[in-house]
């Protein structure tokens, strides 16, 4: 069966009347979902061994199903930071050569330690417990919750 020009037409309006109509739904769907918070409870992932980082390396993981990052610093210390970019979620590149991380969406920067060194993110980087254990190095983050 044929359809008229005008069934033709009313489809259209109406798919794009629908489309219309989830992007200002989404975001206010969005907006009401409660962020989630920590429950008390840590997760403690088995990351390296002091052989494996020589100094001003990183080893980039996951933990809770969050990607992050474990750098040995120049002075033979370790630190654990989310190795997503509070800008748009992306997973930023550790630059040992200038001890920094870098997103390559937005070209954020991020100091050893975390902090924004250059925008558009606006908070640094989250940062996550780390323990050696004889020369195994462990990193433990808060299990988030709603």
């Amino acid at each position: 069966m044929a359809s008229t020009r005008r069934q033709f037409l009313n489809r259209i309006l109406g798919g794009g009347i629908t489309a219309i109509m989830a992007y200002i739904i989404y975001p206010v769907l969005k907006f009401l979902d409660p962020p989630s918070i920590s429950s008390g409870e840590r997760s403690k992932a088995f990351v390296a061994t002091t052989e494996e980082m020589s100094l001003n390396s990183a080893k980039f993981f996951r933990l809770l199903d969050r990607a992050a990052v474990l750098v040995r610093l120049p002075n033979g210390n370790y630190k654990s930071l989310s190795a997503k970019c509070t800008d748009l979620g992306c997973t930023v590149s550790f630059r040992p050569a200038g001890d920094y991380f870098h997103c390559n969406c937005h070209g954020s920067e991020f100091s050893i330690n975390g902090r924004v060194l250059r925008g558009p993110a606006a908070r640094p980087l989250e940062e996550y417990d780390v323990s050696v254990v004889g020369d195994k190095i462990y990193v433990s983050a808060p299990v988030k919750s709603v």
